[in-house]
């Protein structure tokens, strides 16, 4: 979620609204209760949403938008998905402060409530995940229909299973190498005070979740075609030499083995080939604006 410009453009006429004395002392109450919150941390979304939710259920629609704006510099659609937060995550809310998400995150989840626990445990382990890594866990949105694919036949049922297979397919891609990261970050905190990496606490977190992550990316991503010195067996289609996401696939293929690891000191390593590589891998897929032509 974007937020707008909190500056105020000028009073707003409450004439407008054509409430009753008390429903405008409420409307007013609700006013000045947002304009005492400061920076949107999770708890003051909650607080804001709630605000609003009763602020809209008093002023017309049709008017709602400009109220809005005008005594807070939201959007009417900012000030929608805050009052859907507040609703639709409440029982959640304790876990969601505590953690600290942030409220773009919590707009998703408001979507799709039934990945708050698998998103709130990647938080409540320290991993701050991105909204574009939040959207790939959970995978586009609200669940569907259920659909019985293995017996929907044609072009459309092969479609339909491989978009199912996509869908959760990068969900789980994105959760185990966002794990990864965390793992890594975490190992590296040491070298901020010259000291080492623990190479053998480091493996026995993140061996598996290497070795399970390049499987599901060439799952997902490659073709198969048989193996032409055994026919019996198939192999992997693989990416183009010295394209990105081959290099993405061999480093998680040495992450999976700590014998393959480097012999020497592993910080330069992790934080300057490792860690940006897997980053790209999950990021939005857009170039950095921010980073100088070369």
């Amino acid at each position: 979620m974007t937020k707008a410009s909190r500056t105020r453009v000028q009073a707003f006429d409450h004439s407008e609204l054509g409430l009753q004395p008390a429903e405008l002392e409420i409307v007013k109450r609700c006013e000045s209760e947002l304009a005492k919150l400061g920076r949107r941390t999770a708890e003051q979304t909650f607080d804001a949403g709630e605000q609003l939710a009763i602020a809209a259920k008093l002023i017309p629609k049709r008017t709602f938008g400009k109220w809005v704006a005008s005594v807070s510099g939201y959007t009417r659609q900012h000030a929608y998905s805050f009052i859907k937060i507040s609703a639709v995550l409440k029982a959640h809310r304790a876990r969601l402060v505590q953690a600290r998400v942030p409220a773009s995150v919590m707009g998703k989840l408001a979507n799709s409530p039934n990945h708050v626990h698998r998103v709130l445990a990647e938080f409540e382990a320290g991993r701050q995940l991105t909204v574009k890594q939040v959207e790939a866990m959970i995978g586009g949105g609200e669940n569907e229909e259920p659909i019985d694919l293995p017996n929907v036949g044609g072009i459309a049922g092969l479609r339909a299973n491989a978009q199912a297979k996509l869908k959760l397919g990068i969900s789980e891609i994105a959760r185990n190498i966002a794990e990864i990261i965390g793992h890594i970050e975490t190992a590296l905190a040491p070298a901020i005070d010259g000291k080492r990496v623990l190479k053998g606490r480091l493996a026995d977190r993140i061996e598996r979740l290497a070795r399970i992550a390049r499987l599901q990316l060439e799952n997902v991503a490659l073709f198969v075609e048989l193996n032409p010195n055994n026919a019996a067996a198939s192999q992997v289609v693989r990416f183009p030499e010295r394209s990105k996401w081959r290099e993405v696939v061999e480093v998680l293929w040495v992450l999976g083995g700590r014998d393959s690891w480097p012999r020497v000191e592993l910080a330069p390593w992790l934080s300057g080939s490792v860690l940006p590589l897997l980053a790209w891998s999950i990021d939005n897929g857009k170039p950095d604006s921010t980073r100088p032509e070369a």
